[in-house]
């Protein structure tokens, strides 16, 4: 059964914990939305527009340093978008080199 009388005084409680949780969470959030808003972005625009894929790839590069700026977003974001887009440019000049020859 519950008592009446307890040890607890409301404010004590440590929330620094609570604090890391919600900022992890915030930051997952933030980084987590924005890449999945340039995974969507690219393939959008070289299948939906008429741009090919190189073009489509700086736009989407550009589109990413703009988010990162206005979400400010730490180095890690443009070193990720950056390693991201070196492999990606160079499949899509090997997709586009094959698609000429083709």
């Amino acid at each position: 059964m519950a008592t009446d009388h307890s040890d607890y005084v409301r404010g004590t409680m440590g929330v620094t914990g609570h604090k890391k949780t919600f900022g992890g969470f915030m930051g997952f959030t933030k980084y987590g939305g924005a890449a999945i808003a340039l995974l969507v972005l690219y393939p959008t625009l070289v299948f939906g527009t008429p741009l090919g894929w190189l073009p489509s790839l700086i736009t989407t590069l550009i589109l990413g340093f703009i988010m990162g700026a206005a979400l400010k977003l730490k180095g890690g974001w443009y070193a990720g978008i950056i390693a991201g887009a070196v492999p990606m440019g160079i499949a899509s000049l090997l997709l586009a080199l094959w698609h000429a020859s083709t």
